[in-house]
């Protein structure tokens, strides 16, 4: 079964075409990556923009409980807000019951300290309660808070005129928030902390329709056995399609990246108006070829791997349910590993985390040579590793016309670690 490339580059070149007359390849891996991710960016961030405004427009239904002889005084700073609504008084129990029904939002009791040493007289102690499961009631919880704010604060300026204070000695002292960070610094936080997510995502879906298609798929049509019995060899034509389904990842990968970064200033508006800072969405010149070659070695991880489960299927449904374990594990790494970790040696050799932590680190500008090389390196050996297996596996007949019946582990038993013995026929030399 030799290699001859004339026929990998007829074959690689079929399969392309095929795959742009197939409606679900061209979805998945041409215009999801470039509309379906930066729209759901811009829609969940507009969402959370929206109902934080629709909350923020709701009245607050509020009780005060006043046992300091100031209820006037509160009352009317807590009127000041027009979306404020004070509602009689009523017994605890009672008031308790209906913020959990929902008919108010929140119960406010200020009640008297017994003056002595450490409390001045007047002093008073808040206790409000609300219910955290219901926005609106957590809305008014805040702002009873700011209202308690601002009455504390006249209470302080009082207290401070009637002791001749000076306000710098009542003060104390106060907090003075400074990001030392750059807009920039920023932006590459924010892309360092969503892209390698959506990049992995991109590169298995665009792997994975086209992995179950080319052969399950074919097994499905009746046309798996018509590509064998060509004039060219099994291992050209396998090496075609394998080379067709890790091209189409990539492609899903690299124009997601280039989506995300084209749109990333207007889907992220939403929630930059929100931070109040300033955000300068770039990446370093010298980060794109080794984010570039990431996903290329990435994209030829995933298809191998997929392509191998997916041969041992005998339909596309069959196909999809041996590659959805894989592709929800290699999904779980990203998710739980930090992006701001630091990117050690050990981390370099793990699939999938290293090649994330390096977008992350390449994003930031923060590339360190050791673990660039150790990411690559690392995923060439499981490239080889894989494909390695997939070369053991295509050597037995029954494989290829498609006659053995199981998964990859229970292959991987019963011939390749020979607990079981082969047929006779069942091997190709």
């Amino acid at each position: 079964m030799s290699l001859n490339w004339r026929d990998v580059a007829t074959f690689y070149r079929y399969e392309f075409r095929a795959a742009l007359r197939e409606r679900s390849i061209v979805i998945n891996t041409l215009l999801i990556p470039i509309f379906m991710y930066p729209f759901l960016l811009w829609a969940m961030f507009t969402g959370i923009t929206y109902v934080g405004g629709q909350v923020e427009g709701l009245t607050s239904r509020v009780v005060i409980d006043d046992q300091t002889g100031r209820l006037n005084d509160f009352r009317q700073i807590v009127l000041r807000d027009e979306k404020c609504e004070v509602a009689r008084l009523r017994a605890k129990d009672k008031a308790l019951e209906q913020i959990k029904a929902g008919d108010l939002d929140a119960l406010i009791e200020l009640v008297p300290v017994t003056p002595g040493p450490k409390s001045p007289p007047g002093n008073f102690s808040a206790q409000i309660s609300f219910d955290r499961s219901k926005d609106r009631s957590e809305q008014a919880r805040e702002r009873l808070e700011d209202a308690l704010g601002t009455f504390r604060s006249q209470w302080l300026e009082k207290e401070a005129a009637r002791l001749q204070v000076t306000g710098e000695q009542w003060q104390g002292f106060k907090i003075e928030r400074k990001n030392v960070a750059s807009g920039r610094q920023m932006g590459r936080f924010l892309l360092s902390t969503m892209l390698p997510l959506f990049l992995v995502i991109m590169i298995a879906i665009g792997c994975f329709y086209p992995a179950v298609d080319s052969t399950a798929g074919e097994r499905e049509r009746s046309t798996w056995e018509t590509s064998m019995s060509t004039a060219a060899s099994r291992r050209s034509i396998l090496t075609a399609k394998y080379l067709y389904v890790a091209t189409l990842g990539s492609i899903a990968g690299l124009i997601n990246v280039a989506a995300m970064m084209l749109s990333a200033k207007a889907v992220l508006a939403p929630l930059t108006q929100q931070i109040g800072e300033k955000f300068e969405f770039r990446i370093a010149f010298a980060a794109l070829p080794v984010m570039a070659l990431g996903t290329v070695l990435l994209a030829l991880f995933v298809a191998a791997v997929m392509m191998l489960l997916a041969s041992f299927a005998r339909s596309f449904r069959e196909g999809q349910s041996m590659i959805t374990p894989f592709y929800m594990a290699i999904m779980l790494p990203v998710v739980f590993i930090r992006t701001d970790a630091p990117f050690t040696p050990q981390l370099a050799l793990i699939p999938i985390v290293n090649v994330t932590k390096l977008f992350a680190q390449a994003i930031n500008g923060e590339m360190q040579l050791l673990t660039t090389i150790l990411t690559l390196l690392s995923e060439l050996v499981c490239i080889v590793i894989v494909l390695r297996l997939a070369s053991m596996v295509v050597r037995f007949e029954d494989f290829m016309i498609g006659s053995y019946r199981g998964s990859l582990g229970k292959f991987v038993k019963e011939r390749l670690l020979k607990r079981k013995q082969p047929m006779p026929v069942g091997e190709v030399r």
